[in-house]
């Protein structure tokens, strides 16, 4: 299993965290894959135990550190754990306090932990929190497109080596209607044909043993059309300062938009390979899916006429049929009723780690 201490050892060397009384909570999913799947648990044993090596002659840089770790029993469960810590950082009234939130789960786990702290910054309007939470995403699930690296040594390496807070911002979804609803994406928000696998994903995977359930799960994508008939879509998109980038009416298979370009979804699929954030992809026959499959795959979609990508903040989104909606994992049904819905970049609030970037004088 995962321990507390190990993770303090690193954290209290770390230079980011240098002269803060730094308060970790790890929010751990016990039946992840990273905990239960023997391969990914002795590499994920070999990368701490490296990284404990590479630090065993630094002294501790913070004034002072506690750890807790916290397994969930639910689903839902690290959201309510997270909001206890949230509450606890914002009684906290040391100036030097910082609170640590490592999720050690899929994306699910940190979705949820996340979800918690967007609705208490963004909604709540407890901004104070910023510099009071920092995150740590580690790649304890299956896909991992959400974490803070694709490996667990990857992921270490962000406090055995030198890095430096960032703020990211989230997508955040809005529904119309009577009865409004938002959720946020701290990845990649989509509708269409890949909320649908994401949708097949969560109810077959709890069926069938193993990874036996991708193979059911191509099957059932090709009949994505025959479940959620394909009706045109009209999307505008704009910039923060509400200028106008594009306008799209076309039958779409899929319209996503990420929190920024360079992102990956269901399990390292380029389908955001360059600097843009948005994509969309125009109905296609089944042989043509069956083509691009491998270029989504390999990010290499982008020269083909079906592939439509932007660089926007907002997109407001017409519909007039059923469609399912998906963010890092988590589906939801939309009908028509639920349009006009928003798609919209918010501003950066959530405080994670990053290696600097190298300036051309380094070279």
């Amino acid at each position: 299993m995962l321990s507390e201490k190990e993770i303090q050892c690193l954290a209290e060397r770390a230079s980011v965290f240098a002269g803060r009384n730094l308060h970790i909570h790890i929010i751990a999913n016990p039946v992840a894959g990273g905990f239960t799947i023997p391969k990914r648990v002795l590499a994920h044993r070999a990368a701490i135990e490296a990284a404990l090596e590479a630090v065993a002659d630094r002294a501790s840089v913070v004034k002072s550190c506690d750890s807790r770790i916290h397994y969930t029993t639910a689903a839902g469960h690290a959201g309510a754990i997270a909001a206890g810590i949230i509450g606890q950082a914002e009684r906290d009234t040391d100036p030097d306090a910082l609170y640590c939130m490592i999720t050690a789960g899929g994306d699910g786990t940190s979705f949820d932990v996340q979800s918690e702290y967007a609705r208490a910054v963004l909604e709540n309007g407890h901004w104070n929190l910023v510099g009071k939470i920092c995150f740590i995403r580690l790649p304890f699930g299956t896909g991992n497109d959400g974490s803070d690296g694709r490996t667990m040594q990857e992921s270490l390496s962000l406090l055995v080596e030198d890095s430096a807070f960032i703020l990211q911002s989230a997508v955040k979804v809005t529904t119309s209607g009577t009865s409004p609803v938002s959720w946020y994406s701290f990845n990649i928000a989509s509708i269409g044909l890949d909320a649908f696998v994401t949708h097949m994903t969560n109810k077959l995977k709890h069926r069938f043993p193993g990874d036996s359930y991708k193979l059911w799960l191509d099957i059932a994508c090709l009949f994505y059309e025959r479940v959620y008939k394909v009706e045109p879509i009209k999307i505008s998109l704009s910039a923060s300062d509400g200028s106008p980038v594009a306008s799209i009416d076309s039958k779409l298979l899929l319209f996503l938009m990420g929190v920024s370009g360079g992102r990956t979804y269901g399990s390292n699929q380029k389908i955001l390979p360059d600097e843009r954030n948005v994509c969309g992809m125009k109905e296609m026959s089944l042989g043509k899916k069956l083509f691009l499959k491998k270029h989504v795959k390999a990010g290499t979609h982008t020269v083909f006429p079906e592939a439509l990508l932007y660089t926007a903040d907002r997109a407001e989104i017409n519909y007039s049929g059923r469609i399912l909606v998906q963010l890092d994992g988590e589906s939801h049904e939309l009908d028509q009723t639920c349009f006009p819905l928003v798609m919209e970049r918010t501003e950066p609030f959530i405080t994670i780690l990053r290696k600097p970037v190298p300036k051309a004088s380094d070279f």
